[in-house]
């Protein structure tokens, strides 16, 4: 197809998208509903069910940014059909900075992080050691800031994309070429920071240099099995129909195979270290989450996250076929809950501190509602950018070579 024939398209996103945003918001505000209920009977219980989903959902939109720079920087023809998909979730990002709020008060009301009590503080040598750094202001000072780059990146980024949109200056594409390079390497600093600040010092004694790597591998893993899910979505209409093929699937399938296991690696890698470092206080953050129950969860990560997955994803007809690989894709992003459920409940809490290896399974119906509530208002507010812009990039230069593979040329 010619450019000139592609000026009479309609890349519009279909209005009959509009019912996945009200479903997700029906949904979200029900959960929500449950959720305040227990922020008023049981808010230790609440913050950590909130920490959980936000940072599930929180993957979703800097994982659309993080992939959408990666594919600024490689260009591909995956990368073309999904970047709408991509920019949209990334355009969460200033809502979920204001969704941020309900953390920072549990930070400060002392419902979450153990190093806000200073009585505790007073009597443990580590968290006096660590204070200059874990204390409430400097760790809001950093959540602030976190944020407010995300959202400059995102900010840039969507800007010149919609100025791309009615001027083919190839200059615009120069200019997000060049801010994704050192992008990425601001996301990977920033998000390995953040995953400490909000998620590891939840047990303070503990620590580990590979722990940004899962989470930033986690949301690449998890944006990317999401955009699956959408491209299913989007070929139902004319407009993807054409596009989303067989081989184009299969080449989505075989990066989140890759994902997967880069994801199986870092986290066994973390494993090995700590075990053979024998040392008592990094194995009693393995002991919490292999004991009292925890143990069952771990195997559902594994064999969830990991081992079905990749048994699954080794299928080339699987990967080229939409009703067998969006289950999978499913299962991936669902496993992303349970793994960041997995990282954040057996913590020392401030009303009831576990032992190491004699903590007990818990879970609690907020840390179901909270996730359940934050991925539904997410997806109605992703749902909500998809349709503000055009679902392809009509200026784009190799935009003719969707339509020439799809069609056999």
């Amino acid at each position: 197809m010619s450019t000139t024939d592609l000026q009479t398209r309609d890349f519009a996103a279909p209005a009959s998208l509009a019912k996945y945003r009200t479903r997700a918001l029906i949904v979200g505000g029900l959960a929500a509903i449950i959720a305040l209920i227990g922020a008023f009977t049981a808010p230790e219980h609440f913050y950590r069910g909130y920490l959980i989903g936000y940072m599930w959902t929180l993957g979703l939109a800097l994982g659309g940014l993080v992939l959408l720079m990666l594919g600024h920087l490689t260009g591909g023809q995956w990368w073309m059909m999904s970047r709408r998909i991509f920019e949209a979730a990334s355009r969460t990002l200033p809502v979920w900075a204001i969704m941020f709020i309900p953390i920072a008060i549990g930070m400060y009301t002392g419902k979450l992080y153990i190093w806000t009590n200073q009585a505790l503080v007073a009597t443990d040598k580590v968290l006096q050691d660590k204070h200059p750094y874990l204390n409430p202001t400097s760790w809001l000072i950093r959540a602030v800031l976190w944020l407010a780059i995300w959202n400059a990146m995102s900010f840039i980024l969507n800007k010149w994309s919609a100025d791309q949109d009615v001027d083919a200056n190839p200059n615009i594409w120069r200019k997000m070429k060049a801010v994704s390079a050192p992008g990425m390497v601001i996301w990977a600093l920033t998000i390995t920071l953040a995953s400490v600040d909000w998620i590891m010092s939840l047990d303070p004694h503990w620590f580990s240099s590979i722990y940004g790597m899962l989470f930033m591998i986690g949301q690449a893993l998890s944006a990317l099995a999401f955009t699956i899910i959408v491209l299913a979505l989007l070929s139902e209409y004319q407009l993807f129909s054409e596009i989303v093929t067989a081989t184009r699937l299969h080449d989505l399938g075989k990066l989140l195979l890759a994902f997967t296991m880069v994801w199986a690696y870092f986290s066994f890698s973390q494993f090995l270290i700590t075990w053979m470092a024998n040392l008592p206080d990094e194995i009693s953050w393995y002991l919490d989450r292999t004991t009292g129950g925890w143990g069952v969860v771990a195997l559902l990560v594994i064999a969830g996250q990991f081992v079905l997955p990749f048994a699954l994803l080794l299928s080339r007809n699987l990967k080229r076929d939409t009703s067998l690989l969006v289950p999978v894709a499913m299962l991936v992003i669902l496993m992303r809950a349970v793994d960041i459920y997995w990282l954040t409940v057996p913590n020392p809490n401030p009303a009831f501190h576990y032992v190491a290896g004699e903590g007990h399974f818990s879970l609690h119906f907020t840390h179901i509602a909270a996730p359940l509530a934050l991925m539904g208002i997410w997806l109605a507010v992703f749902f909500w950018n998809l349709a503000q812009r055009p679902l392809l990039v009509r200026t784009e230069p190799m935009l003719p070579k969707l339509w020439e593979r799809s069609h056999g040329h």
